[in-house]
């Protein structure tokens, strides 16, 4: 099946694309910390920030990892054992997901999910989500790409921690299944060191697979962030937290509120700056043109006959006659009509 190109993108009644306003997404991840309340305070901070979207994540951790792991994590490396007793102290219940995405509903915001497993993928079309985000994780996972394809949903799909090969396997792989797709370039170090985002990838990657293409940051600031959207990112996506001392493994790469709230605002101006590529005089720079502009003028009384001359002319301010770029073409030309010194000299003394 040939791939259908998507320039634009619709999640949520949302329109996404190169032309639309950049797709805003707070995630929230895991900093919730198991805590219901903490997450409903986490998607006001969202609401606050005025981003599109907010994103949690489900999994279901036997459906992940393999048992004799789970029953004794120190088989595995430290990070292992780590993550999971942090996985499992901060997973939420299905009547917790009810009520996040009600509460969601509530604030007027849109409820995306990464599912880890293909049965979270079944939980969460119970709710009708309107797109699904694949976490770079999960970027080789084709079993569970292939399963949420059949949905013909919206796939976001983060690529840190993979090779270039591994990309573009795999967006061959979701264009062979004609889903639409925005690819997020990312870096999967939490925080990540500024002088390895690699932005000018960015540019690159919409070139060479022709396909939207967004940001995950895990920086610690916003700066870099502001530029991806500058250069091409129609999708932002960000963790936030309330407090980035907080336990939890994402805190530190995350943004509080405030920041995260600045984030968008730069977007939005950045936005605005951005217009159109065309050249064309405002009103303002009209009157200014008139006051600081430049003109040729006579130095001199001109007879009808007499040579314009660099003993005769001269550039003045304001921009009331024939602009100064003309002013080697009139020299040498005889004038048709008798001029007053001072006055401003027109396109037709060049005929």
């Amino acid at each position: 099946m040939e791939y259908t190109f998507k320039n634009q993108i619709i999640i949520d009644n949302q329109k996404i694309g190169f032309n639309n306003p950049c797709y805003i997404i707070a995630e929230i991840g895991i900093n919730h910390n198991g805590d219901l309340e903490l997450a409903k305070k986490l998607i006001d901070a969202a609401v606050y920030a005025g981003v599109n979207a907010v994103k949690f994540q489900k999994r279901h951790l036997d459906n992940i990892y393999q048992k004799n792991i789970l029953e004794n994590p120190t088989l595995e490396s430290q990070g292992t054992e780590i993550l999971i007793e942090v996985l499992k102290e901060v997973e939420f219940t299905d009547d917790d997901f009810k009520k996040i995405i009600s509460y969601c509903k509530e604030k007027s915001i849109t409820f995306l999910c990464t599912p880890w497993d293909i049965p979270s993928v079944d939980f969460l079309e119970r709710f009708n989500v309107p797109a699904y985000k694949i976490s770079s994780a999960d970027l080789t996972n084709f079993p569970l790409i292939k399963y949420i394809s059949k949905l013909k949903k919206p796939m976001i799909i983060s690529t840190g921690m993979s090779t270039i090969e591994e990309i573009e396997k795999t967006v061959d792989f979701v264009k062979n299944e004609n889903v639409p797709l925005i690819l997020l370039h990312c870096n999967s170090t939490y925080p990540s060191p500024i002088d390895l985002l690699n932005l000018s990838l960015i540019p690159t990657l919409r070139e060479k697979f022709n396909i939207p293409i967004g940001y995950s940051g895990h920086e610690s600031e916003i700066t870099p962030s502001i530029m991806a959207a500058n250069i091409g990112s129609i999708v932002i996506e960000r963790h936030i937290t309330l407090d980035k001392t907080m336990k939890g493994l994402d805190q530190a790469a995350s943004l509080e509120p405030n920041d995260f709230k600045k984030l968008v605002q730069e977007i939005r101006i950045c936005e605005k700056a951005k217009g159109n590529p065309i050249k064309k005089m405002t009103r303002g720079e009209i009157l200014q043109r008139e006051v600081l502009g430049k003109s040729i003028v006579c130095s001199s009384d001109i007879k009808r006959g007499d040579i314009f001359s660099e003993r005769n002319i001269d550039v003045k301010t304001p921009a009331r006659g024939i602009s100064p770029q003309y002013y080697f073409e009139l020299i040498g030309k005889k004038s048709t009509r008798d001029i007053k010194k001072g006055e401003y000299l027109q396109m037709d003394d060049l005929k």
